[in-house]
């Protein structure tokens, strides 16, 4: 009996925790569009080749991050650090040229919050030199996981990104 009032006390109190934040959505496929949005809208913003991509990027990563690109494993400031002069590469490359988009977007949710994990495949691209210059167009892919934060909102966790530009520059 002892046993029970503690058990009790344990589910009630992870009931009090939880109850901060509003449970997901309950349908799976609208649940799995939003964080595939979230992390979609996050991308578009802190994609370092137009200005202001240091902003978004505070505002869509956790500070604990753990990302890669390619090969090589970075912390939230050393992958900042990366952007940064990618920034500086792509703005001297393609001086105002470069776009992405995106091909497939897959989001799969968690089931007790609005976190969850997003794949995407692309593409991206522009004239080497700007415009009238020679055409580059190649392919990128990432993996995103996403969790709520304690004021029930998004943060990316871990982000992994593998891309083919550089070998065509």
């Amino acid at each position: 009996m002892h046993f029970r009032s503690i058990a009790v006390c344990t589910f009630t109190l992870t009931g009090i925790a939880n109850a901060t934040c509003p449970p997901r959505v309950a349908d799976g496929d609208q649940a799995g569009s939003e964080v595939a949005d979230f992390v979609k809208d996050a991308v578009n913003n802190f994609f370092p080749y137009k200005d202001g991509w240091e902003t978004a990027y505070d505002a869509a990563f956790s500070t604990d991050l753990k990302a890669s690109f390619n090969a090589t494993s970075y912390t939230f400031d050393t992958f900042k650090q990366l952007y940064s002069a990618i920034y500086g590469s792509l703005t001297k490359t393609y001086q105002g040229t470069f776009d992405h988009g995106f091909l497939t977007v897959v989001g799969v949710p968690n089931a007790n919050d609005i976190g969850g994990f997003v794949t995407l495949t692309g593409w991206e691209g522009g004239y080497v030199g700007g415009a009238g210059g020679r055409l580059v167009n190649t392919t990128d892919a990432a993996y995103a996981m996403i969790a709520q934060t304690e004021d029930c909102g998004r943060k990316i966790v871990e982000f992994r990104e593998s891309s083919n530009l550089g070998s065509y520059n």
